[in-house]
C-alpha cells in the first residue's frame, strides 16, 4: 500500500512595508494609508505595549500645562485656558507618544486672532505633496481615506501653520525620522513586530484552551490516493483557510490513501516542552518592547516582571530619574517648543511647561536643622522679599553659550565681587544628582527654582541682605544665625547657589561699555570666563554643595 502525505504549510510572518505612498495631491502612510490602522492594533492588542504607551502619556501629560511667568502674564494666561482646552492637549499627547506626531488645527478668529488649538487625530491627516523647494504647504483631512470617494469622506485640504491668512491651519508636531519624508515613526517603532508576536502567543494559548490543547491531527482521507491533484489543492486551501493563524491553534496533516484505509483522525502527542517555548517567546517579546520603549523600571509603566529594576526605593527613583530625562522631557520639550511656537505667531509670550505627576519635594527631618517648614504668612512675606531682589538675566541664557542678548533688567545694581569687565551673580539652581522625586519642596524651594527658570539671578549682596531680614531666619537654630548664602534651602535640600558669569560689551576703542552693572554684558560660562582671563570669586565650599550632599545633610548635629 502506498502513501501519499502532504503537510500544509501555515502562515509565514511577513513584515509590513510602511511606503510614503503619493495618491493625488496627498501622501498615505503605507500603500492604503493602512499602518495608521497597524499602530492601532498593536497598541491594543499588545498588553505590554498599551501599558508602557497609557503611561508614558499620562506622565508627558502630567498635571497639565503651567507657565513660569503666568504671574508676570496674568491676561496671557487666562486667555490660553479657553485657547487649548485640557482635553485636547491630553489628546496631542496621546497622538505623539502612539504615532511619534501630531497635527492639531490652529484656529483664528475673523480678526485673525489666535481663537483656538483643537486635537485632530492624526490618522486623519495626510500631508500635500512637498513643492519645489521641499515644503510642505498643505494637509489632507478625511475619517476614512480608504473611503475617499464617498462624499462624507472627501479629503478636504488646509493650509500648513503659518502660509496663509486661511481660519484654520493644521500645525505639524512632527520630528526627524531617518529615511522618511512626510512621516515620523513612533519612538517604539523597532518592537511593533513583537507587539504582534505578543499578540498572536495571547490567541494562540486561548485557542489551545479551547482547541482542548491539542499539538493537531493526523487527518487521513479514504480513497485519497485517487484526488485528482487540483482537487487535492483545494481542499489543502480550504484546511488552511480554516486553521491557518494563532487563531486556528493545532495544526493539521492530511494523508491521502488507498480504499481500503477508512478516514481516521489521529491526535498528534502533545510536546511536553511546548510550554517552555511560549515562555520563552512571551518573555521575549515583553523584554524587547520594553528595550524599545527606553523603559528603565517595568514598574513605573505598570508591568510585573521578574527582569530590570527592583522595586526598591532608591532604584524606583533612579528609573524614573533616567525615564524623565531620556525619554518623557524630550517629548514634553518636542511639544511644548511648537505649542510656543503657535502662541508667539499671536504675540502670546508664556514660558509653558508640563507640571509633573509627581513633583519634588523634601521635608525636614532633623529638630536642630538650619530650617524647618514655613507658615503661610511668612510663606506670602518670603515671596515678596524675593521678588524684590530677584535680577532678570539675559533671554535665552545657557551656561555653555557665549552669545551676545540685550539686558533689561528691573534693578541693574554692582557687586563687590564685580569688576570693570566682568560680573558675578547667581542662581539657585538643582544642585545634586540625587533624585528628590516623592519628596515635599520647601516655599523656600519653590519659589527660588521658579526665580530661576524664569531667568532670574541674584548678587552675593541680595542674597546675604535677605538672610539679614529674616528670609527663612526664623527657622535658624536657636541663637544662630541663618545664612542663606551657605545653607540655601537647609537640611535635606537638593539645591545650590550656582555661579553665573556675565561679560561687559566693548566700544570701538576696546572700553568696556558704559551704563548699569549688567546692562550691555553677555552671559559666558564659568570655564570659560577664567580661560579668558577673569577672576573669579571665591566663596565657602558650602555654597556650591547642596545640603543633601553634605555631612549630616546639612544638619548641625
Amino acid at each position: 500500500m502506498s502513501n501519499n502525505i502532504e503537510l500544509i504549510t501555515l502562515s509565514n510572518y511577513v513584515s509590513p512595508k510602511v511606503i510614503e505612498t503619493t495618491f493625488q495631491e496627498w501622501v498615505t502612510y503605507g500603500s492604503n494609508n493602512e499602518f495608521y490602522q497597524y499602530i492601532i492594533d498593536r497598541h491594543k492588542g499588545s498588553a505590554t505595549n498599551s501599558s508602557i504607551n497609557n503611561s508614558y502619556i499620562n506622565m508627558i501629560y502630567g498635571k497639565g500645562l503651567g507657565a513660569h511667568n503666568a504671574r508676570q502674564n496674568q491676561q496671557e494666561w487666562a486667555n490660553l485656558q479657553t485657547i487649548l482646552k485640557k482635553k485636547d492637549l491630553f489628546n496631542i499627547c496621546t497622538d505623539f507618544q502612539i504615532f511619534g506626531q501630531a497635527t492639531p488645527q490652529v484656529i483664528k478668529t475673523r480678526g485673525k486672532k489666535l481663537s483656538s488649538i483643537k486635537h485632530v487625530a492624526k490618522q486623519h491627516t495626510l500631508p500635500n505633496v512637498e513643492n519645489e523647494d521641499g515644503e510642505i504647504e498643505r494637509y489632507w483631512f478625511s475619517k476614512d481615506f480608504g473611503k475617499k470617494w464617498e462624499a462624507k469622506y472627501v479629503p478636504v485640504s488646509y493650509p500648513a501653520f503659518g502660509t496663509s491668512t486661511e481660519a484654520i491651519e493644521i500645525y505639524d508636531i512632527r520630528p526627524y525620522t531617518v529615511g522618511n519624508t512626510y512621516f515620523a515613526d513612533p519612538s517604539y517603532f523597532a518592537a511593533l513586530q513583537y507587539c504582534e508576536m505578543e499578540e498572536e502567543i495571547s490567541n494562540l494559548n486561548i485557542n489551545a484552551i479551547k482547541n482542548g490543547l491539542s499539538a493537531g491531527f493526523l487527518i487521513e482521507i479514504m480513497n485519497g490516493k485517487n484526488f485528482d491533484p487540483k482537487d487535492k489543492k483545494k481542499f489543502n486551501a480550504k484546511i488552511k483557510e480554516h486553521l491557518t493563524g494563532s487563531t486556528n491553534a493545532g495544526k493539521h496533516i492530511i494523508s491521502y490513501n488507498g480504499t481500503d484505509v477508512e478516514i481516521k483522525i489521529t491526535p498528534f502527542p502533545t510536546n511536553d516542552s511546548i510550554h517552555k517555548q511560549w515562555q520563552f517567546l512571551t518573555t521575549e517579546a515583553k523584554t524587547q518592547i520594553l528595550t524599545a520603549h527606553k523603559a528603565t523600571s517595568t514598574s513605573l509603566v505598570g508591568i510585573t516582571t521578574s527582569t530590570g529594576f527592583s522595586s526598591s526605593a532608591d532604584e524606583m527613583k533612579v528609573a524614573r530619574e533616567q525615564l524623565m530625562q531620556n525619554v518623557i522631557v524630550p517629548k514634553q520639550n518636542q511639544i511644548l517648543d511648537a505649542l510656543k511656537e503657535i502662541l508667539v505667531a499671536y504675540g502670546i509670550n508664556l514660558d509653558l511647561y508640563f507640571i509633573p505627576l509627581v513633583e519634588e519635594t523634601v521635608e525636614p527631618t532633623e529638630l536642630n536643622s538650619h530650617v524647618c517648614m514655613s507658615d503661610e504668612a511668612h510663606d506670602i512675606e518670603l515671596c515678596d522679599i524675593l521678588d524684590k531682589y530677584a535680577l532678570d538675566s539675559p533671554d535665552g541664557y545657557e551656561l555653555s553659550t557665549v552669545e551676545e542678548y540685550e539686558v533689561g533688567l528691573s534693578a541693574n545694581q554692582t557687586s563687590e565681587q564685580d569688576t570693570k569687565l566682568w560680573k558675578t551673580r547667581y542662581a539657585y539652581v538643582e544642585g545634586t544628582s540625587k533624585s528628590s522625586l516623592g519628596k515635599k519642596s520647601r516655599a523656600f524651594c519653590l519659589k527660588m527654582r521658579a526665580l530661576e527658570l524664569s531667568g532670574k539671578v541674584f548678587r552675593k549682596e541680595d542674597i546675604e541682605l535677605m538672610s539679614s531680614q529674616g528670609v527663612n531666619g526664623k527657622f535658624a537654630h536657636e541663637g544662630g544665625k541663618y545664612d542663606l548664602f551657605l545653607y540655601g534651602g537647609g537640611v535635606n535640600c537638593y539645591h545650590r547657589w550656582e555661579k553665573r558669569m556675565f561679560k561687559k560689551k566693548l566700544d570701538a576703542n576696546g572700553d568696556p561699555k558704559k551704563g548699569g552693572a549688567l546692562a550691555s554684558t553677555f552671559p559666558v560660562n564659568v570655564s570659560e570666563a577664567r580661560r579668558q582671563g577673569a577672576k573669579i570669586p571665591v566663596n565657602s565650599p558650602d555654597v556650591a554643595i547642596a545640603e543633601i550632599d553634605k555631612p549630616n545633610k546639612g544638619s548641625l548635629k
